[in-house]
């Protein structure tokens, strides 16, 4: 059996942790077995299955509190537990830091896993990419993730962000459940999915949906998710005077049941590599609009998805939002499966990656 360190900062419940965790649910785990390292002292979201599914969870001395302390713990968990393959998810070049500890640890296949195609705090990328970048294998969710992190010229292996296409099939029953349930029968409803941090831009989604909310009183918000900015959000609803028709659901272990009330689908972030939740929405058959030139337009598996500029007044991105037609689409979900997004497929060929990788010497 071979064995894969996968490590993040904090193995939390954003979109790439939901990426690993699926792939980890799909794989042949009598061949390959998924580990994980964190560098924080909090419980990860998922360290209940981890451990039902046969995986180890290790936490490193927090970074935030010393660095080189973090370090040596790295280097001791890989050494101690012979790791040869390790791979480090991250949207910048300071996943390098962790890989070098990788590497002292005797780790001989360093995988850098890019995530997304920009940074919030560039300059810590930049700096990290001069004192920190070491030879390893480039990989990345699509061209303009790597490309950002290893350069035009680098061969990278892009890694489809797969899912279970079926889970999230539309399903009209489960969605007059949901919408009864949340009170939002008759409503014309808005949704998100996204951690409320920066590169979300939960302050531009809501200034959109009081603008739709003036084309249609009867429309309704719904946002499954939590994070440092979930308040200021509620703060910022109050003040826009929408709060009454806007619900902060917080974190979900339904998304694929809530997902079905949704009549649209928006996603203004501020940079993305390539958005699981919008293939999740394309599956249901949902129309999806992003953030033009900010979001990778190689997302846009099925013809449903409308880039706006992020530029635009939300007046505009309203406008336009309710001036399409947002039919479902009920063959979306065939387009995203031969496409090449469904993690049966992709599992199989991830675990044969890492198969091949530790047969080598």
């Amino acid at each position: 059996m071979v064995r894969v360190l996968h490590i993040f900062h904090n193995m939390g419940n954003g979109g790439i942790e939901h990426f690993v965790m699926d792939f980890y649910r799909h794989i042949d785990r009598e061949k390959v077995q998924f580990d994980f390292l964190t560098s924080v002292e909090e419980r990860g979201y998922f360290d209940d299955e981890i451990l039902l599914l046969g995986g180890k969870i290790y936490r490193a001395y927090p970074l935030k509190k010393n660095p080189i302390k973090n370090y040596r713990d790295i280097v001791r968990i890989v050494q101690e537990n012979h790791y040869d393959i390790v791979h480090r998810h991250t949207g910048s070049a300071f996943g390098y830091y962790d890989l070098r500890a990788a590497r002292h640890g005797g780790a001989k296949h360093l995988i850098l896993h890019s995530h997304n195609p920009q940074v919030g705090k560039p300059w810590i990328h930049h700096v990290c990419e001069k004192l920190l970048k070491i030879e390893c294998i480039p990989v990345a969710c699509s061209k303009e993730a790597g490309e950002f992190l290893f350069g035009k010229n680098t061969q990278v292996k892009v890694i489809n962000n797969a899912i279970d296409c079926d889970k999230y099939k539309y399903n009209a029953d489960v969605r007059q459940k949901v919408r009864e349930e949340l009170r939002i029968s008759n409503a014309f409803v808005v949704g998100h999915i996204g951690r409320f941090e920066d590169q979300k831009n939960h302050k531009k989604l809501l200034e959109i949906f009081a603008e739709i909310l003036k084309l249609n009183p009867n429309s309704k918000l719904v946002c499954i998710g939590s994070g440092s900015l979930l308040e200021a959000c509620r703060k910022q609803a109050e003040e826009l005077k929408i709060s009454e028709h806007t619900l902060f659901l917080g974190n979900r272990n339904d998304v694929e049941q809530v997902l079905q009330s949704f009549d649209v689908f928006v996603f203004p972030s501020l940079y993305e590599g390539f958005s699981i939740t919008q293939i999740e929405a394309q599956v249901n058959g949902l129309t999806v609009f992003t953030s033009k030139d900010r979001v990778s337009s190689s997302s846009n598996i099925t013809g449903n998805v409308h880039f706006i500029p992020l530029e635009e007044s939300a007046k505009i991105w309203a406008e336009k939002i309710w001036a399409e037609d947002l039919t479902r689409d009920y063959r979306a979900i065939d387009v995203v499966k031969n496409a090449g997004y469904d993690i049966y497929d992709i599992a199989g060929e991830l675990s044969e990656y890492y198969q091949n990788m530790g047969q080598k010497e």
